[in-house]
């Protein structure tokens, strides 16, 4: 039962001497103090003072208020003005204990006859927890309200606290009021200590009602007849209000009937008001039916703390983002679900630990300081950190902490928010991988290779200092991707770039600049670095076999070097200068370096003005197309005829693939002119199928580039298609170069040509090393015979052993076989004699336009 009850029971019968008091004042667990009002000397003390001040009892009641009480005399009258501003019948002050320790507390005071003096009695309450907690209610919801906004919340632990605080204030009051009783008791002047007293309930922040045993009310403090139990004055029975506002009446009506103490909580005003009841009965000697006491508080914004902290213990805990809050001495206090999801550690392994059980040996000791430093200035730090989960693999994390301050300004605790950045540095890594490096072997690509040379160039503007460039281009690697395969090529290049990087030292850059072209960047502080034993060891490197998946690859290295200051202070004229040096390398025989010179800015500007120009006769259409007859011995008339691309330049005339199907090949363009070439020549042999009958079919050359574009069927198709020219009348000359790879692609395109009617030819055939194995997997129809065996063919034994050997295997295997390179009569006879019957060459004809063609058709062929 509270001490108020007892004040409110015993109010009209006590009557005691100082020996009660004494053995009250004394075996109480309430600090009390009697205090000397002139002097300010500690005058008795109980055992509970003793304990909470940490003196002996004999020590403490040799002190002064003053020398506990850290107020000074402007301090303390300056509170008392406050109390009585605030209507408190009790003061605040900041006492001292032995250890040092500042403990805040309420003072109670009235004057006592005790002894025969005039003294203070003071009951002195602990209430340091209670503003701590309070400070901290109030800066917790300061910060949640910022950081709700990012998912943040505070300490679910608080509940229990905050609800004792507030059961705190009533046992003050209820102390105070016990021992104005026994004051009451001991003092002669009843009457006068009975107003006292009275005033202090009048005054008290609850209402206090007494009834007799039916619930009549027999006395009511101000409070409850002015604010909450206006009801109940009217009412006057406090039993009948009740009934109309409990929903367990069972429970009270056994509380009343068997007068045992009861509490209940009451929501009144519609939901808005929430008020705490407690019944005591009074059992007075004096009468068999005593009555009861009533002590209502309002506990409205109580509930309303309750509520807003469990809704921010809900966010706390539901929160996506990780929430870490650690006391001042960075111990972890409490951890929400996210973070148990993203470190895998429970709330109970890292509880009064400090946060480096996540660091787990990873070093940050430069971020930590950082931290540190900005916590103290500015409260707050945000940034990226790397962390380590319980089960050792390393995250990322992007890290927020606030440091929380208390009223005095000292850091008193500190709340981090993180979430898991790992997938997103993952993804960005790929993402820069992607930009900046070459998929195929890993190197710089050319983007990143821009910026670094940029970097290298500025340092050495700087720095006074060196860069040397070389471009390095691979000779012969168009013969290894085209005879084994573009998978054996780029096993190639990888290898290559493998041999550079071990070549070379780490602080070089080396790219793929694209294709079979790379390049180095050499930063030095000095101009006499050997830069031609760099070369040298790049092209020793090259040169050695490289070991691919059936096969040996041979290729070299062409190299142009340029350097700076010397040939160009800026990366383009670098580079342009480092391209012209490697070419002037390839035409100077290939596998050697050449240091650029000025003459070569001629020869590199003729190219790029080529590169131009020749790109301008695609979208210019300059491009026409000669054609040249295979001729039947046989039968003596023209079989097919081949469709060749010619360069109607505008200022240079006629020019021949020689002088740019090279060019066209390196810049991408030669999809483009096949497509044109086969286009035109579907469309000439479609008009010379309407006017012979016998007309010869068309051999369109197909580089590999073309039967690998994607829609290349299509674009076969659409070519018969508005022409109108048979299927059975067109051959596909295609290089060994496609058949080597043997892919899935290669099969379906192949064999879907030749279910239309489309006949494939092989071209050059008898250079590579690979043909005979594919000639049982793909459906050809033709073997052209590689002009290099016909040339010499009246007197070069082996190439007629190897032109007989062809035609032989093309007759067993019932290929037509085609003779290319044909120049001279005897060639064409001793073709003849070796049963080859289909020749081609400037024996019988000169590739010549659409209408000398369709005049040499006249000759040879019947017209309908």
């Amino acid at each position: 039962m509270p001490l108020v009850v007892y004040f409110l029971l015993f109010l009209p019968f006590c009557l005691a001497a100082n020996t009660q008091f004494d053995k009250i004042f004394e075996d109480h667990t309430a600090v009390m103090l009697l205090i000397d009002p002139m002097s300010g000397d500690i005058v008795k003390a109980n055992d509970a003072a003793a304990n909470f001040y940490g003196y002996p009892l004999d020590a403490l009641e040799n002190k002064s208020i003053q020398e506990i009480n850290l107020f000074t005399k402007e301090q303390v009258a300056e509170e008392r003005k406050n109390a009585k501003l605030q209507k408190r019948n009790y003061f605040i002050f900041r006492h001292q204990i032995a250890s040092g320790e500042v403990k805040t507390v309420e003072v109670y005071s009235v004057p006592l006859e005790y002894a025969g003096r005039t003294l203070l009695f003071s009951i002195i309450q602990d209430i340091s927890e209670q503003r701590q907690y309070q400070s901290d209610i109030w800066q917790y919801q300061e910060n949640l309200e910022e950081m709700v906004d990012e998912q943040l919340s505070t300490i679910n632990a608080k509940n229990n606290k905050i609800h004792a605080i507030y059961l705190t204030g009533i046992t003050t009051l209820v102390t105070v009021a016990l021992f104005l009783v026994y004051l009451l008791r001991i003092t002669r002047n009843a009457e006068k200590r009975s107003f006292e007293l009275s005033q202090i309930v009048e005054q008290s922040p609850s209402a206090i009602i007494t009834t007799d045993h039916n619930g009549n009310i027999l006395y009511q403090n101000n409070h409850s007849m002015r604010t909450l139990f206006a009801n109940i004055s009217k009412n006057k029975n406090v039993f009948a209000v009740l009934e109309t506002l409990v929903n367990d009446q069972t429970r009270l009506n056994n509380a009343i009937k068997q007068r045992q103490p009861w509490v209940y909580d009451l929501s009144v005003n519609q939901g808005h008001t929430f008020l705490r009841v407690h019944l005591y009965p009074i059992n007075s000697k004096q009468s068999s039916k005593s009555g009861y006491v009533f002590i209502l508080d309002d506990i409205t914004k109580q509930k309303q703390d309750e509520k807003q902290l469990r809704l921010t213990s809900t966010v706390f805990q539901t929160a996506t983002e990780a929430v870490m809050i650690c006391d001042k001495h960075y111990k972890i206090q409490a951890v929400n679900e996210a973070f148990t999801k993203i470190t895998g550690f429970d709330s109970h392994e890292v509880l009064n630990q400090t946060p480096e059980i996540l660091s787990a040996g990873l070093k940050n000791e430069s971020i930590y300081k950082n931290i540190q430093h900005q916590l103290d200035e500015n409260n707050q730090w945000q940034g990226e950190i790397s962390n380590r989960r319980k089960s050792g693999e390393i995250y990322y994390e992007w890290l927020s902490i606030t440091a929380l301050r208390d009223n005095s300004g000292e850091i008193d605790a500190f709340v981090a928010l993180f979430s898991d950045i790992t997938k997103r540095k993952k993804a960005e890594s790929k993402i820069y991988q992607q930009a900046n490096y070459d998929s195929l072997t890993g190197l710089a690509n050319r983007n990143l290779f821009l910026d670094r040379f940029e970097q290298a160039l500025n340092k050495a503007e700087r720095d006074h200092s060196y860069v040397t460039l070389l471009f390095i281009d691979l000779d012969g690697f168009k013969h290894v991707n085209d005879t084994l395969g573009h998978s054996q090529g780029d096993l190639l290049l990888k290898q290559t770039a493998q041999r550079l990087s071990a070549t070379l030292r780490k602080s070089d850059t080396i790219t793929r600049l694209g294709g079979d072209e790379f390049a180095v960047l050499i930063s030095t502080e000095k101009c006499d670095f050997n830069i031609r034993k760099v070369a040298g060891k790049i092209q020793t490197a090259i040169a050695r076999p490289f070991e691919l998946e059936n096969a040996q690859g041979f290729v070299s290295a062409s190299i142009g070097i340029t350097s700076y200051p010397n040939d160009g202070k800026d990366v383009e004229t670098l580079m342009r200068k480092a391209d012209s040096a490697m070419y002037k390398a390839k035409a100077n025989g290939k596998n050697n370096f050449q240091f650029f010179t000025a003459e070569m800015d001629e020869k590199a500007l003729k190219r790029r003005a080529l590169e131009s120009e020749l790109r301008l006769a695609i979208e210019k259409q300059q491009f026409i197309v000669h054609y040249q007859a295979i001729f039947d011995t046989e039968k003596n008339h023209i079989y097919a005829s081949e469709a060749l691309v010619r360069w109607q330049h505008p200022e240079k005339g006629l020019l021949s693939p020689f002088h740019f199907i090279e060019l066209a090949e390196e810049l991408g363009l030669i999809a483009d002119i096949g497509e044109f070439v086969l286009n035109t020549a579907c469309d000439c042999a479609a008009s010379w199928h309407k006017s012979f009958d016998n007309a010869p079919s068309i051999s369109v050359n197909i580089s590999s580039m073309q039967f690998q574009r994607d829609g290349f069927l299509e674009s076969i198709e659409n070519a018969l298609n508005k022409s109108g020219l048979p299927a059975e009348k067109l051959i596909l000359e295609i290089t060994e170069s496609v058949f080597i790879e043997n892919d899935q692609k290669t099969i379906t395109q192949l064999t879907k040509l030749a279910d239309s009617g489309i006949k494939i030819a092989i071209d050059d055939f008898g250079t590579g090393y690979s043909s005979l194995s594919y000639l049982k997997k793909f459906p050809v129809n033709k073997l052209k015979i590689d002009r290099s065996f016909i040339s010499d063919i009246e007197h070069n034994h082996e190439n007629q052993a190897l032109t007989k050997a062809i035609i032989a295997m093309g007759q067993s295997l019932k290929l037509e076989v085609i003779a290319e390179g044909v120049e001279t009569r005897d060639q064409m006879q001793w073709l003849k004699d070796s049963e080859c019957a289909l020749i081609q060459g400037y024996w019988f004809a000169k590739p010549s336009d659409h209408e000398d063609f369709k005049t040499l058709l006249f000759k040879h062929n019947l017209r309908r």
